[in-house]
């Protein structure tokens, strides 16, 4: 039997392709990943910025081996030119392992032109390197088919828990006030010795705890707000809530390690040698990182 069905008119294979492609690209913009959430307190936060490109890299130290890292890369140009980000883990010995993005390739291209941006988040236990010294991260406005305009690289030290764990492997040596090594301390003098111990680090001059603790103020209140002018050994005031593992405690005379679970690891006196204490067997004047960023 007939029916009065209205006849739809046929579409030509050329419109079937153009549909198809309008419904691919569709999906494509509903797939796009969501951008990866922040790191809520990391160990440090800068820009890595040159003119058309922008990168905000987040990395709290979780040992002598890793590190959780966060990135977002921004284009912030209107030259038409892709922004990319590549990431390095270093060991002492300039050794490196490279962040591997999800898509297998060692560097990040991003397009999408001016106000596009992208991000990523992960815990990083690079393999082939002795230890995670410091984290290697260049930005550039230029893919390599393009024409780079501006290129820039910066390096985040992992000073602060390195230097606690060479404290850390000094636990059976003396306290004996005015030392710093190798073999007696006394708490600015264990402080002293293992941050010259970690490769990179600028030696500093032997302080006392009240000259150390200064030098943390004066640095810290020397930064800009976005740390975007951090030097190769600085300091940043931390909370209490913000305390992590290998920030400095600094107390009336007195200096020691953050150990983590309220606990504070020193050359404390005499009686005790190196050794771990709650954090308020006396009351703490301030909290600081020691940091180091360079180009």
């Amino acid at each position: 039997m007939f029916t009065n069905r209205p006849i739809r008119p046929r579409r030509s294979v050329p419109a079937i392709l153009l549909a198809a492609l309008a419904f691919l690209a569709a999906g494509l913009v509903v797939a796009s990943p969501a951008a990866a959430a922040p790191i809520s307190n990391p160990s440090l936060e800068i820009p890595v910025a040159c003119p058309g490109a922008r990168a905000v890299i987040q990395v709290t130290w979780e040992g002598t081996r890793s590190a959780r890292v966060h990135w977002e890369l921004t284009d912030s140009g209107a030259d038409r030119e892709s922004p990319v980000i590549k990431m390095v883990a270093r060991d002492a010995s300039g050794a490196g392992s490279s962040w591997v993005f999800p898509d297998g390739a060692k560097a990040f291209t991003l397009s999408g032109g001016k106000g596009s941006s992208a991000s990523g988040v992960d815990s990083w236990d690079p393999a082939g390197i002795a230890q995670f010294n410091h984290l290697e991260i260049s930005v550039r406005n230029g893919a390599d088919a393009e024409t780079a305009q501006c290129s820039v690289v910066r390096k985040i030290y992992n000073y602060s828990r390195l230097a606690y764990t060479y404290a850390l492997n000094l636990s059976d040596k003396s306290y004996v006030y005015g030392d710093y090594g190798p073999d007696t301390f006394d708490c600015s003098g264990l402080v002293y010795f293992t941050y010259n111990l970690v490769a990179g680090f600028p030696n500093w001059s032997r302080m006392s705890s009240a000259q150390q603790r200064s030098w943390a103020a004066a640095a810290d209140a020397d930064n800009n707000s976005d740390l975007s002018n951090l030097k190769s050994r600085d300091a940043i005031k931390v909370s209490r809530g913000e305390l992590q593992t290998g920030d400095l405690i600094f107390y009336d005379g007195h200096v020691g390690f953050y150990a983590g679970g309220g606990q504070m690891y020193s050359a404390l006196n005499e009686a005790r040698d190196i050794t771990t204490i709650d954090m308020d067997y006396t009351t703490p004047l301030g909290y600081y990182r020691v940091v180091g960023v360079t180009s």
